[in-house]
């Protein structure tokens, strides 16, 4: 899962930041927790308190310390995150480039523009693709999570729909769906016996979902809510 911190002070400058950014990683498939602080000693505690960030998006003027001092702080604990400045200035000083950021992003800020900064910082995290692993007769097997489109549960085997063809192995489905809320790429449970891969959906209807290979799955009638507000949510950035 990918840790995204919005830092301003203004709240109106949150909400929007935070709509905009929900919309993107959603159109892209990816498993985001989005955080939201209105100051840099907020930031600092939560990081304190949970672990680092993977990506913040954090303003430069604010009350208390302000964008670079919170960004000299994380430093010192982090240089991995990929931290983002945004203002309305577009002078930056020396003593913001000590601080290592991966860019710039101008206020008013435009999805336009916030969508390519995290294009660029998602293709920096997936340079290492993610993998799923799972062991079947004793015997420990690979995936990339990229290439997996869904799983389905069999009595006591999963098995498991790839690019590349179908393989199986015994565990729970719901045991695979823990193991996959700690991954980057969204996947939805659609009933007791199906997950996908978001990517993979091509069309979502009233009772079912159907797959870019065509497949057709019912979605249980306990997960109907969930769905629905998945589809809800893909509407709003078509």
């Amino acid at each position: 899962m990918i840790r995204i911190g919005i830092c301003d002070d203004l709240v109106e400058e949150l909400q929007i930041q935070e709509k905009m950014v929900k919309s993107i990683v959603y159109s892209l498939g990816l498993n985001v927790e989005i955080k939201c602080f209105q100051s840099g000693e907020d930031l600092l505690w939560e990081i304190e308190q949970k672990g680092n960030m993977d990506i913040i998006l954090l303003d430069l003027e604010m009350g208390g310390i302000n964008g670079v001092e919170t960004a000299r702080q994380l430093r010192k604990k982090d240089n991995r995150v990929i931290l983002f400045f945004i203002s309305y200035h577009d002078q930056y000083c020396k003593e913001i480039i000590n601080v290592q950021p991966f860019g710039f992003i101008d206020k008013p800020v435009s999805e336009v523009k916030l969508e390519s900064a995290l294009k660029e910082a998602f293709k920096a995290m997936s340079q290492k693709e993610e993998i799923f692993e799972y062991t079947y007769k004793k015997v420990p097997y690979k995936i990339l999570v990229s290439k997996i489109r869904y799983f389905e549960s069999d009595k006591r085997e999963v098995n498991l729909y790839s690019t590349d063809g179908v393989y199986s192995f015994y565990k729970k489905l719901d045991e695979v769906e823990a193991q996959l809320e700690q991954m980057n790429i969204k996947f939805l449970r659609i009933s007791k016996s199906y997950l996908v891969n978001m990517n993979y959906v091509k069309e979502f209807r009233f009772e079912k979902v159907v797959m870019d290979d065509s497949k057709e799955f019912k979605i249980g009638p306990k997960y109907k809510d969930k769905v629905r507000k998945s589809y809800i949510e893909l509407m709003r950035i078509s």
